[in-house]
């Protein structure tokens, strides 16, 4: 019995350093599927009003991404309030423009995220409007 349970340990412990070097690798292993996304106010800084928020779509080559669904939520944390949500229209290949009310002078945060061709990609654009 004892050689059987020191057989089943040596087999498992010789079989440890593969398994951490696979998830090292996996670790390591660029991200696939994925889109670019990033965002600013244009001009900025915002101001309490009407303001555009510019977004850029890439893919993983850091290629322009047209025809993506870019859609943005709001949230006034300081507030503890939800602000409007957006879908972005194409305004050029892989850029992307939605008008946002900006009606409080506030801390705002959007979360933007876009989805194209099954691949999905997400930023957060946080300002402080005055």
């Amino acid at each position: 019995m004892k050689i059987t349970q020191f057989a089943l340990g040596a087999a498992l412990v010789a079989a440890l350093p593969l398994a951490a070097s696979a998830a090292d690798s996996m670790k390591d292993a660029p991200m696939r599927g994925t889109l670019r996304v990033a965002a600013a106010f244009n001009p900025a800084p915002p101001k309490k009003g009407l303001e555009t928020i510019t977004i850029s779509v890439k893919d993983a080559a850091g290629k322009p991404v047209k025809g993506a669904m870019v859609k943005i939520s709001s949230t006034m944390p300081l507030m503890s309030m939800s602000g409007p949500t957006m879908t972005a229209r194409e305004t050029a290949n892989g850029t992307y423009a939605a008008k946002a009310n900006l009606n409080f002078a506030t801390a705002w945060t959007f979360d933007i995220s876009a989805s194209a061709n099954g691949k999905t990609g997400k930023t957060k654009l946080s300002a402080d409007v005055k």
